[in-house]
């Protein structure tokens, strides 16, 4: 019953969406939408005793950019208030799949905004140090690829754990700018509505988050300190923390990113990449430690170069909610650096080609990865 039923919600949705856009019910509607598939070449090495490194060529979407289709409408109200909404969906275009499960997987959400008293956000949403939506304030502002190019190339992904998702149940104020500066205050009620546990109640995950950014001329900062409430239904975790900072400066020759980020209480599980690919990191356990991120592009020819390098340390801390007792076991140093290069066939679309590698020094393994991809990327 359950799967005959999503196909028939989702015609359900399209429908009267296109309903809505026919009579003019929903003013200044836009659709649209980015498409990334393109080949990959991946070699792994877990360092496992027993396990053989893999090699795998394959074809890929998502690899510069997460593929998606979207919706955003707005109406204004008068007396300087505006109403607004965002539906965003993810898919593979190698394959045809909806990502997580969701219609609408990247945001859901709904928005009130003042010009003089800032902007209320709520629904499913960006964590504000990701690139999702309009809450989002981080990504490809901090570091040339972004997340990651592929699964190993440079970017946040192997090198700041936790933050770089959606949030249910959350609610969002966004400020006006003054002066070039934007603050930003969010909190989920249930950042997983799929995951056990009661919307708002201490057995379920709960998130905040504060952020501001700056801008003047070619200068660029962000900030986000931000938290996870972890449930306390299997163990007595610490609330996690973590400090990040970042900018940019385009210097004309090139534009430089530059980030670092501060940890503590951070699970095992939040870092991106680990689990289901060197699962060094114990998923059940929290880590601290700090992470650092340069980056660069470079006008060359007709399109830019690309290059990045990160680095992160990470201490065990506790096991299920306990005090790790033997020193540095289950510590870790992280390593990721990639190089691409984008060539622009028109505003809109582009051709793209990259390599990156992704390592680990720990006392159980040393596992390591790289990849070499290239594609095409078009928006609508």
């Amino acid at each position: 019953m359950t799967k005959n039923f999503r196909p028939a919600l989702s015609a359900l949705c399209v429908a009267t969406l296109g309903a809505l856009f026919a009579t003019g019910a929903v003013a200044d509607v836009t659709v649209y939408g980015i498409i990334d598939t393109g080949l990959n070449y991946q070699h792994v090495d877990q360092d496992r005793a027993g396990t053989d490194a893999t090699d795998q060529a394959q074809m890929k979407s998502s690899q510069t950019i997460p593929n998606r289709w979207g919706l955003k409408g707005s109406e204004d109200l008068g007396n300087g208030l505006k109403a607004g909404f965002m539906l965003e969906g993810q898919f593979g275009s190698d394959d045809g799949t909806m990502t997580g499960g969701r219609l609408f997987h990247r945001v859901s959400q709904l928005e009130l905004g003042s010009d003089r008293a800032g902007t209320v956000i709520v629904g499913r949403s960006g964590a504000l140090r990701s690139g999702f939506g309009t809450t989002g304030i981080w990504a490809a502002k901090l570091n040339p690829f972004s997340n990651s190019w592929g699964d190993y190339m440079g970017g946040t992904k192997y090198t700041m754990p936790g933050g770089f998702k959606a949030i249910d149940n959350a609610i969002t104020y966004r400020s006006p700018v003054w002066s070039g500066v934007q603050l930003y205050a969010q909190y989920s009620l249930k950042s997983n509505s799929t995951a056990a546990g009661t919307e708002g109640k201490a057995s379920s995950d709960r998130q905040w988050g504060l952020g501001a950014t700056y801008t003047a001329g070619n200068l660029h900062l962000a900030a986000v300190v931000d938290s996870v409430l972890y449930a306390n239904t299997a163990a007595d975790y610490d609330d996690s923390i973590a400090v990040s900072l970042g900018g940019n400066y385009d210097f004309g020759v090139l534009k430089a990113y530059a980030s670092g980020m501060y940890f503590a209480g951070m699970k095992g599980s939040e870092f991106q990449g680990d689990q289901g690919k060197f699962n060094v990191l114990a998923a059940a356990a929290t880590y601290k430690g700090a992470s650092l991120l340069l980056g660069a592009d470079i006008p060359a020819g007709p399109g830019v170069l690309k290059a990045s390098f990160g680095y992160m340390s990470a201490d065990l801390d506790r096991v299920m909610g306990q005090r790790a007792q033997i020193e540095g076991d289950g510590d870790l140093d992280r390593y990721n650096a990639g190089v691409g290069y984008e060539f622009p066939l028109s505003k809109r679309t582009k051709l793209y080609a990259g390599a990156g590698w992704a390592g680990e020094s720990s006392d159980e393994r040393d596992p390591n990865a790289y990849e070499v991809l290239a594609g095409l990327m078009t928006r609508f």
